[in-house]
């Protein structure tokens, strides 16, 4: 099969930074990635005797979210991961239903934090045919699971996301991937993610110009909650706040006003940055903001020559380049109720969901409505304003 002509870089990094507005899925645009004809086996090599911390839920229905925070750490080598994996195929092979199996995902780690000593895996990773050449294995993360393993329905705050090889899910896009193809994920997207099968995949997240304004959305909020619930004993505060969100309360108001304002100057410096921006810049020269602390570096596109629209790219490359596939109301509904069917009910061991007071249902209406996503962005450009 002859080998389909991809698009040029350029038209795919403008197109990702500011043209696609819904997931869409990419064939073909990994097939020169080494590891995509790797085993298990030689992941565990890669590995060796590193243990990997691996967050352990059930795989059955439970009354709330299997939130990261409440679930059960395990600690393995990948090896003995494998091992225990093909223990476990082969016990389903003798049984018609194990209602006792638990997943385990090797989830959101960076791999130039597990493979630093690994520089040419890390060079194996690259997203230049999707126009960033600059971003490699050393900028993006890795996640491991078996399955069932997943991330409960959540949102990215900042920037957007390539993800190459996973399960997504009112309407919602639904896709199954395949090993190559590769998925995009809009900005502020909702999505679910779910193994079908153990698997690995691969991400990196694309910084954006409009990241740090949102940042200081978040810090905002922070500043907000940690002062509303620093005074709540603990079971109160279980309560109002999910795990995730507990830290929101460990910082004093001294760190969380140094948060709003790192943040303030980080979009001070976007907006000049973004003002200074050549009309006639592509997307090989673009210009780049001075890298903060801890950050990757970020591109600030300006305006390409010949663009195309979404629809034109889509028809144009339409071979290799797809939308995700929408599901109506009722087809959404009957996934569901199918995917229901094979997780039996059952609580979490220590886990309650509780029952809030009408004070704190009062409590959590007055947090939920200054934290309201309309209400902080109007506070967060009327603070820019006056700085």
């Amino acid at each position: 099969m002859a080998a389909v002509e991809l698009p040029p870089s350029a038209l795919m990094r403008h197109m990702i930074l500011e043209g696609f507005k819904m997931p869409v899925v990419f064939n073909g645009f990994i097939e020169d990635w080494e590891i995509l004809s790797w085993s298990l086996d030689t992941w565990a090599e890669k590995f060796g005797d590193k243990v990997l911390p691996f967050r352990s839920g059930f795989g059955k229905s439970t009354k709330v979210p299997q939130w990261e925070g409440l679930c059960e750490r395990i600690n393995l080598t990948l090896k003995e991961f494998v091992k225990l994996e093909r223990i476990v195929e082969k016990k389903e092979e003798n049984t018609s239903n194990d209602n006792s199996t638990r997943w385990m995902y090797f989830d959101y780690k960076y791999m130039n934090e597990w493979f630093s000593d690994q520089q040419s895996l890390l060079n194996a990773v690259t997203w230049k045919n999707f126009g960033f050449p600059e971003r490699g294995g050393s900028l993006s993360t890795i996640w491991i699971g078996n399955d069932g393993a997943h991330t409960p329905c959540h949102l990215d705050t900042y920037g957007c996301n390539l993800v190459a090889q996973v399960y997504e899910l009112q309407e919602a896009y639904v896709v199954t991937l395949k090993p190559g193809d590769v998925l995009f994920v809009p900005h502020y997207w909702w999505h679910y993610v779910e193994n079908v099968g153990t698997a690995v995949s691969i991400n990196s997240w694309i910084p954006l110009l409009s990241d740090d304004e949102y940042r200081l959305e978040e810090a905002l909020v922070r500043f907000f909650v940690s002062q509303v619930c620093k005074n709540l004993p603990e079971n109160k505060l279980n309560q109002l706040l999910n795990p995730n969100e507990a830290d929101l309360v460990d910082h004093p108001l001294s760190t969380a006003a140094q948060q709003v304002e790192i943040c303030l100057e980080r979009c001070h410096q976007n907006r000049a940055c973004g003002k200074e921006l050549d009309v006639n810049v592509d997307s090989q020269s673009m210009k780049k903001r001075s890298r903060l602390d801890g950050e990757s570096d970020l591109y600030v596109c300006g305006q390409t020559s010949n663009k195309l629209t979404q629809e034109e790219v889509l028809y144009k490359y339409k071979d290799i380049i797809s939308v995700v596939p929408k599901y109506s109301v009722s087809e959404f509904r009957s996934l569901l109720m199918e995917k229901q069917k094979s997780f039996p009910a059952q609580n979490m061991g220590g886990i309650s969901s509780g029952v809030a007071d009408a004070d704190m249902n009062r409590l959590q209406d007055i947090v939920n409505a200054f934290c309201h996503p309309e209400i902080i962005s109007k506070i967060k450009d009327k603070i820019l304003m006056q700085v």
